[in-house]
């Protein structure tokens, strides 16, 4: 064999080798007008049945809209904690943590843990993660190529409020676990 080929050889088999298997850790599930929803596969946990815990990451189309919406500079992303009840179609936000584009915290707010569920909102980006936990039996018949679904925008009821140098101690997220 040839210099050439047997360097041909290898780049495709480093290259097969490295992508075979690999799963993909955000998939893009849904979008509004002003953001991209990402479900962080590998941190679902079903906590029963029919009870599951999970990762949203949202992301801002505009590059401004974080700034006009939280009054922050710098915020690349949001990462949100849900707690969903497939049984009832619930759900309660455990927590929301803000980033910038180099992954540093900006900011988090903790959910309240004596707050009861809320109705899962029709039409919303929680109803499209409701569908993809709750209904995988229905969802495996979708195609993975399948374009994001455009929702209407989820209110949230408790703003985030940015890190202060030098403040208060930060509320500390619920576990996972």
């Amino acid at each position: 064999m040839t210099v050439r080929m047997t360097l041909a050889l290898l780049v495709l088999l480093i290259s097969f080798g490295s992508s075979h298997g690999k799963e993909e850790r955000w998939s893009n599930f849904a979008e509004d007008s002003d953001l991209k929803y990402y479900l962080d596969q590998k941190t679902v946990v079903p906590v029963t049945d029919n009870l599951y815990i999970f990762w949203v990451k949202s992301v801002a189309k505009d590059r401004d809209y974080f700034k006009k919406e939280y009054k922050v500079n710098d915020l690349s992303y949001i990462l949100t904690n849900y707690e969903l009840d497939c049984t009832v179609s619930s759900y309660r936000v455990r927590g929301s943590i803000m980033f910038d584009k180099n992954r540093r915290e900006l900011g988090k707010s903790a959910g309240d843990e004596t707050a009861g569920y809320e109705p899962v909102p029709p039409e919303s980006m929680l109803e499209l993660a409701q569908e993809e936990l709750c209904g995988k039996e229905e969802s495996a018949d979708l195609q993975d190529d399948q374009e994001p679904v455009v929702v209407a925008p989820l209110v949230v009821t408790a703003p985030l409020e940015p890190a202060v140098a030098n403040g208060p101690a930060e509320a500390e997220l619920p576990s996972l676990q």
